[in-house]
């Protein structure tokens, strides 16, 4: 027995040489036909033995079984977000910024320069040296459990090879998916058409059947570490991205160490005028401050490091014409002109619409139908107008329609308010669907299953009217009216749903499943103008229940910290509306029920609370949580109002500014022991 295990682990190893080989290095040793070979032994021995399959397999890379959801997965240090620059003006300010904390002349700090890839972040945990838990981003702090997915990307290694390999580390990189492979999936009559590379490399590695990753062409670069056991030291960036290399991960081999603003900027200029040839997706540069003390001295700002920058390249832009302008309706009733355009392809994705914002801005811009136009993407995401290039002889003035284009109501536009509305929120068919699609959306009731599609097919079938009818669907209503894309002839729709028993005892259960809910994550899925989140839960915790709300006065209202006069006015508004008040209490009637967070909700008394730095044993959402739900208050910046600043570890500017203000200063162990 121990000599097949010998034989395995020799074999599974060599796979994985070759792997590395073929994958990384891009210089494969032996081929194909020997590669298989020597990978159908190892499938016929590991099936003859299956107590030694090990998570370091290469056979581990195959695919599995679906998974019916992802667990969640705590990041042992958080994934931290870059800071952008867009001008030379700001990558000046920045590094003066940073001179002055690491008192050396920024043009002499050495930069590691390296691409900013236009990916999807991972982390990935080896514990003595073997691939154990692979996991997305998320908010930076809590990320969604992928590893089945993460083994099937040949790439990234399943165990790590050579020497000082620590106990435990975290990796992390970025997973994409490079030109020519996002031509192929999209070139595939058996997948679906994706927006971009990177819509493609997120989509497939949330794929919660991992067999379908494993046909996907996932590549993936790595360029830093999360928490690392005490046996691993590094000296630089630079020595990083070699270390990595040599323990078997891929790294962009485009980076250079760079002295001050000037080589970063050369940098910059150099790779910008090469983009379009390089073979995998960029938006940027990102500049690291090379040694690893000096980023230590620098350390963080609120969720991103002091020690590097990203420095984005400008949106693309391209011109076309506009042919037509059309208005659509949101769940608040603001109309949002939309101009159709000449199909153009900007940043590698085809652009057929455009937002003008609202009628204030085709003023401004002079825009009419018929013009030629200069359009980008804005932030690489939202396509907008910048300009007029060409004006048509023939162009058509664009007008606000003076009734609703969803319900034919009547529009209105305030004095002094660069928005229009549609002023029939109780049949326009717009306002209802965007109503239920933030009621159900995961921050609000967080009910599954209940996609824009469905919701709109609903809507239109007058089975959904308001929220409250979410709690009369079952099977038979959602079996009558759901098929795989139906057109109805009445009203020239087209829908494009699929909906098997499965699916339906899913979304059954889901509602089921959220009859109780917190009181705050009720009042947020009202939709209430003005009423984030962080409004809701303080609402939660001053009335207590629903009821209370309903019959706060306005005066009373206005005295809740951060609650400005116009979020008051639409709270208690709101409630002064007899249909509003009818939905809760079909909602009521239909068994929901509300709770608070079991919790001393007088222990802050009104106390206003800031957070800086690392924290250890929370996420910052989960402590600004319990503050809020024991009675405080958070705030972004420190004041004389300042009650408290909570310290993690790598403070920023906070805790000066505290110590100035001679504002109590609290570790996040001393904050957790308050009782």
């Amino acid at each position: 027995m121990n000599k097949i295990r010998k034989e395995l682990d020799l074999l599974k190893d060599k796979i994985n040489s070759l792997n590395y080989m073929y994958y990384v290095l891009d210089d494969p040793e032996i081929s194909d036909l020997e590669y298989d070979t020597l990978f159908i032994k190892l499938l016929s021995i590991e099936e003859l033995n299956p107590d030694f399959i090990t998570e370091d397999s290469p056979s581990q890379r195959v695919g599995s079984l679906p998974l019916d959801k992802f667990k969640s997965v705590d990041h042992k240090l958080p994934m931290l977000s870059l800071n952008n620059v867009f001008h030379s003006e700001d990558l000046t300010s920045y590094m003066e910024r940073i001179e002055k904390k690491i008192l050396k002349p920024y043009e002499k700090i050495l930069f590691s320069a390296e691409l900013k890839l236009d990916g999807l972040a991972i982390n990935l945990l080896y514990r003595n040296g073997v691939l154990e838990v692979g996991s997305t981003r998320g908010d930076g702090f809590v990320g969604e459990d992928v590893t089945k997915n993460i083994k099937t990307i040949r790439s990234i290694p399943l165990k790590l090879i050579g020497n000082n390999i620590p106990n435990t580390i975290e990796v992390r990189g970025e997973v994409f998916i490079s030109k020519n492979g996002f031509k192929k999936i999209n070139s595939s009559h058996n997948e679906k058409k994706f927006a971009n590379a990177r819509n493609a490399a997120a989509g497939s590695l949330r794929q919660l059947d991992s067999n379908v990753v494993s046909k996907r062409p996932l590549d993936a670069f790595f360029y830093s570490i999360g928490e690392c056991s005490n046996n691993f030291k590094i000296n630089s960036q630079t020595e990083l991205l070699s270390q990595l290399s040599k323990w078997g991960f891929k790294t962009c081999s485009i980076n250079e160490p760079v002295l001050g603003k000037t080589g970063c900027q050369n940098f910059y200029k150099k790779i910008l005028s090469i983009r379009d040839d390089i073979p995998y997706d960029i938006d940027g540069i990102v500049y690291k401050v090379d040694n690893i003390l000096d980023q230590q001295q620098l350390g963080f700002i609120s969720r991103a490091p002091r020690w590097a920058i990203a420095h984005k390249f400008p949106a693309e832009e391209k011109t076309t014409i506009i042919n037509d302008v059309r208005f659509q309706v949101g769940r608040t009733g603001v109309l949002t002109p939309v101009a159709s355009l000449e199909s153009v392809e900007v940043g590698g994705v085809t652009v057929k619409n455009a937002t003008l914002h609202n009628m204030d801005e085709i003023i401004k811009k002079d825009i009419h139908i018929g013009d030629t136009v200069s359009i980008r993407r804005a932030g690489d995401v939202i396509p907008e107008i910048i300009k007029v290039i060409k004006k048509n002889k023939n162009r058509q003035k664009i007008k606000l329609p003076s009734n609703c284009p969803e319900c034919g109501s009547n529009i209105a536009k305030e004095d002094g308010m660069a928005f229009a509305k549609c002023t029939a929120p109780l049949i326009c068919s717009a306002q209802k669907k965007g109503a239920i699609i933030h009621y159900v959306s995961k921050k609000a009731m967080d009910i599954k299953g209940v996609g824009e599609k469905l919701i709109s097919r609903l809507v239109d079938e007058n089975i959904l009217n308001d929220i409250s009818d979410i709690y009369k669907l079952d099977k038979k209503n959602l079996k009558n009216f759901i098929m795989n894309r139906t057109i109805r002839e009445d009203s020239g729709k087209e829908y494009d749903i699929t909906l098997g028993d499965k699916s339906i005892d899913n979304i059954i259960n889901s509602i089921k499943g959220k009859m109780e809910v917190k009181l705050s994550n009720f009042i947020y899925s009202l939709g209430i103008n003005e009423v984030g989140e962080v409004t809701a839960r303080s609402l939660a915790n001053k009335y207590k229940s629903i009821n209370n709300l309903i019959n706060a006065k306005y005066d009373d209202i206005i005295l809740l910290k951060d609650i400005g006069p116009v979020a008051a006015l639409n709270i208690y508004n709101f409630f002064q509306s007899k249909r509003n008040i009818d939905i809760i209490n079909k909602i009521i009637s239909a068994g929901l029920n509300f709770i608070l967070d079991k919790s001393n909700n007088n222990l802050f008394n009104g106390q206003t609370y800031v957070i800086t730095g690392k924290l250890k044993n929370f996420s910052r959402q989960d402590l600004e949580e319990r503050i809020i739900n024991n009675g405080g208050n958070i705030s972004s910046s420190v004041s004389k109002k300042t009650y408290a600043l909570i310290v993690g570890s790598d403070p920023g500017s906070k805790l000066d500014k505290a110590k100035k203000l001679e504002v109590k200063i609290m570790t996040e162990e001393k904050f957790i022991n308050l009782k």
